[in-house]
Order: structure tokens, then C-alpha cells, then sequence
């Protein structure tokens, strides 16, 4: 466990769900408070996965979708296979090693970090990807353990339809249910406060704001 100073707030969610709303409405109460937030945005790129991705691209194995924000890549992979054990392993990796260097700097400076996504939306990625159930333990999944923990977690919950709405050029709606489903049961184990995101903004943001509070005291 990485020492440090700061604070870490996580906030979690299928895209679409809100988060990012949400982060914007924390930061400004954090300014309020002179806790010189500084906010990070948490999704997995190529790096040590990057030769494994061509080939896998090269033999038909993956598909990249782009949209309005990202690309992200979608993969056919028998989820028992070394290939999928190898990819997990890689792009969990590439997550530690992009995420820990962002998140751990500012902390041990004493800044108050809050992540758009963190290792909540990191695993289900991957089990979404791998079709893995929740009960699944790759050794992937395990070096996120490696991450600061948030001193506070939360999952935002909504709807995958309306999520969808929100984020139409995601390629189906299945794309999202089988996520929210995902998040959903692994929020507990995480130990992620879930929110129900249908609830006005404003409630929604007090309740974050009511546990940042507690832990930055």
C-alpha cells in the first residue's frame, strides 16, 4: 500500500451513468474548502499489450469501436484460453502501471484526488471484455490490489437503457447491461458506496459529498 498524504475519492460507472457531472459538481465544493482537487481520468490504454493487440487484431481475435470520446477494443476470446489469460494479465498491467504513476504522484503530495473511474470500472472492463463472471480471479485482475484504496468509493447506478440513450454510438445496449450487472455485484466486494443515479443531481452529489466530508477530516 502506497503512503501517502492526499485523499483519493474514486467515483464509478457505466458511461453515461453521470460520473463525470457529478466529479465537476465535487470539485467545486472541494475548491470551496481549499482542497486543491486535482481530477484523473482512469481507462485502460496500450502499452505493455500493445504487440499482443496487433496480433490479435492481425488474426481476427479483436475490433476496435471509436466514438465520441474513446475507442475501445472488443475482443473474441474463448475466456478459458492462454491467450485470454495473457491479455488480461497485460492490460491489467498497462492499467497499474498508467494509473498508479497518475494517481500515486499527486497524493504523496498531499493533493486531493478524485478519479473519474478506478479500479472498480478497470476490473469490470476486463471481465466485460472476457465475458468473466464476478466470481473470477485472474492474476490480472489481483495486481489492481497493488492501487492506493480510495479513503471514499461510490458507484453511480443507472439504468443501461437510459445510459444508452445518453451514449448511443456505444455498439448495443447489451454492451451496458452486462456491465451494470458486473458493477453491480462487485461494488460490495469492493467496498464502492452505490448511489442510485435516478435520484435528482443535487441529492445524488450530497450524498457524496456527506461521506468526502468524513474522510477529510
Amino acid at each position: 500500500m502506497l503512503k501517502r498524504r492526499g485523499t483519493l475519492i474514486s467515483i464509478s460507472g457505466v458511461d453515461g451513468s453521470g460520473k463525470t457531472t457529478q466529479i465537476d459538481l465535487l470539485e467545486k465544493r472541494l475548491n470551496n474548502r481549499n482542497a486543491r482537487p486535482i481530477k484523473i481520468w482512469s481507462r485502460w490504454r496500450p502499452i505493455s499489450s500493445l504487440p499482443l493487440l496487433a496480433m490479435m487484431r492481425r488474426l481476427g481475435y479483436s475490433k476496435t469501436h471509436a466514438t465520441s470520446s474513446i475507442g475501445f477494443v472488443e475482443t473474441r476470446l474463448s475466456n478459458a484460453g492462454v491467450i485470454s489469460s495473457l491479455w488480461c494479465f497485460l492490460t491489467q498491467l498497462d492499467n497499474l502501471m498508467k494509473t498508479g504513476v497518475k494517481v500515486g504522484a499527486p497524493l504523496i503530495l498531499g493533493r486531493t484526488v478524485v478519479c473519474d473511474r478506478y479500479t472498480l470500472d478497470l476490473i469490470v472492463e476486463g471481465m466485460a471484455d472476457l465475458h468473466d463472471p464476478p466470481t473470477r480471479r485472474r492474476l490480472g485482475y489481483r495486481l489492481l490490489s497493488l492501487l492506493p484504496r480510495p479513503d471514499a468509493a461510490f458507484l453511480i447506478e443507472i439504468d443501461p437503457k437510459v445510459a444508452y440513450k445518453r451514449k448511443p454510438d456505444m455498439p448495443t445496449v447489451s454492451h451496458f447491461v452486462e456491465r451494470a450487472k458486473l458493477y453491480h455485484e462487485m461494488a460490495d466486494r469492493l467496498r464502492v458506496q452505490r448511489i442510485d443515479g435516478a435520484l435528482p443531481l443535487e441529492t445524488v452529489n450530497d450524498e457524496i459529498w456527506k461521506k468526502v466530508v468524513t474522510v477529510m477530516k
